[in-house]
């Protein structure tokens, strides 16, 4: 009967210290969990930003080069060329006296980043013909030329600009 006493008294002490064991393993897994789930986040961050950061260089690269091969000068017609495996059309042309400014946007690959560009082409405060690129690249976004292009408004977006002036 005695025995039996003590074994009693010792019941609520395990309880007790399973539950406190328990519960710094919870609290433990918990914390775990929230850190992975912001360096997943942090991750996906990066991952976007680069993405884009690369759509906005290549348009920039794209428009550098065929502005170099005339399909920006000033008296050229708006008309297809290609880039990045795209077949792209500028628009635009004189929207000012001696002030021209010439768009377009395209995909980069199969993964809907894509790019929207202007390139401007005007006389600077000292007379000097100036021409200024600026590309700003998305992550995600490529609906298709006949969807608007470069338009989605996903909150995953991302942009990156990049601006050559010369």
């Amino acid at each position: 009967a005695m025995m039996k006493k003590n074994l009693q008294k010792n019941n609520g002490y395990t309880l007790l210290f399973a539950v406190l064991v328990s519960s710094i393993v919870l609290s433990i897994g918990i914390s775990i969990l929230t850190i992975s789930k912001k360096e997943f986040l942090l991750s996906a961050s990066a991952r976007d930003s680069t993405s884009a950061f690369y759509a906005a260089d290549s348009a920039l690269e794209c428009a550098a080069y065929q502005d170099a091969q005339g399909v920006f000068a000033t008296s050229s017609t708006p008309g297809p060329f290609q880039c990045a495996g795209a077949t792209i059309t500028r628009a635009g042309g004189l929207t000012d006296t001696d002030y021209y400014t010439f768009t377009f946007q395209m995909p980069l690959g199969t993964s809907g980043s894509c790019s929207v560009v202007t390139v401007e082409k005007y006389f600077d405060a000292d007379n000097i013909f100036t021409t200024k690129i600026l590309a700003k690249g998305y992550n995600i976004g490529w609906l298709g030329e006949e969807d608007g292009g470069c338009v989605d408004a996903s909150s995953r977006r991302v942009e990156r600009a990049l601006q050559l002036i010369y």
